[in-house]
């Protein structure tokens, strides 16, 4: 489970990782746009190196990477850590990044709703959370968009450009998902639901 199978948006793909991914994590982690908006997973580092990570990765039960693709080209990863002993069973989205050189084009959008229908539909899953940064204006966006809410903050948690930016911690249970993308995103019917 700690490489992601598919996942199919309308205009993206959440595929297994590979090998000729790795140097377009490493630049992405070395971006300073993506620095500032986002945790990076991991430092940039020589290819050899990047390939360690990802056999790392392959060995960890409970997180799961995947790689975004868009028109058959890279532009982005996730990464979260699934299920668990949790109580609801949960996901954690740790890394979200799309290529900075792609932004504002709708791919966030689109993976981050093919994401969550497999969190909730497919994982059946009864909750997902997050940490955002205050001034990532559009990953809250989104976050709102999908149902997400903020249940907590943590004040000046990162520092850059002379001063702090605060955390939102930020929370999706399973209703939420339901009222706003049960009827137009589900890929399989409700268990114990008539067809």
């Amino acid at each position: 489970m700690a490489l992601g199978g598919i996942v199919r948006g309308k205009r993206t793909t959440l595929r297994t990782p590979t090998e000729d991914d790795l140097p377009a994590y490493s630049r992405w982690m070395a971006d300073m746009r993506v620095r500032r908006v986002a945790p990076v997973w991991h430092q940039p580092a020589m290819p050899a190196t990047w390939k360690e990570r990802l056999k790392e990765q392959a060995k960890e039960q409970r997180a799961v990477l995947w790689s975004i693709e868009a028109d058959g080209r890279l532009v982005g990863l996730a990464r979260a850590r699934v299920g668990g002993v949790e109580s609801p069973p949960s996901a954690h989205l740790q890394h979200f990044i799309i290529d900075p050189d792609e932004w504002r084009k709708g791919y966030g959008w689109d993976a981050a709703l093919a994401l969550h229908r497999y969190f909730f539909d497919y994982l059946d899953l009864k909750r997902s959370g997050a940490e955002l940064r205050t001034d990532n204006a559009a990953a809250l966006r989104i976050a709102e968009k999908l149902g997400y809410v903020e249940f907590g903050r943590g004040h000046q948690v990162h520092y850059r450009d002379g001063g702090y930016v605060d955390e939102s911690w930020v929370l999706m249970e399973r209703t939420a998902w339901d009222e706003r993308f049960g009827k137009t995103e589900r890929e399989y019917v409700p268990f114990g639901t008539a067809r």
